[in-house]
């Protein structure tokens, strides 16, 4: 198990990647996607890349103020017991309407 000093560092990485979600996903990834406006349309450009990012490899593994507010951001209702994968799920149902 890891040290609580050890937490607080991945911690703080995650929490830095979810803050600046578009540099999780580089122009090489991108490349062979449809342009992630028309592939997440109906979002924010923040939801967008949140998805993006998730769809690379970075799922969030708590639920933080940031994700809370993309959610708000997107007509998503975040419940008191949503987990990340919940809010996630919900975001998603929101792509093209």
């Amino acid at each position: 198990m890891p040290s609580d000093n050890e937490f607080a560092q991945w911690a703080s990485l995650f929490l830095s990647a979810c803050a600046e979600p578009a540099e999780l996903v580089g122009a090489d990834e991108l490349a062979g996607l449809d342009d992630p406006a028309e592939q997440y349309g109906g979002l924010t450009r923040s939801a967008r890349d949140l998805l993006l990012s998730i769809d690379a490899g970075g799922v969030p593994a708590f639920v933080t103020s940031n994700l809370r507010q993309i959610a708000l951001d997107n007509g998503v209702e975040v419940g008191s017991q949503w987990t990340p994968n919940d809010i996630v799920a919900a975001i998603r149902s929101k792509v093209g309407r």
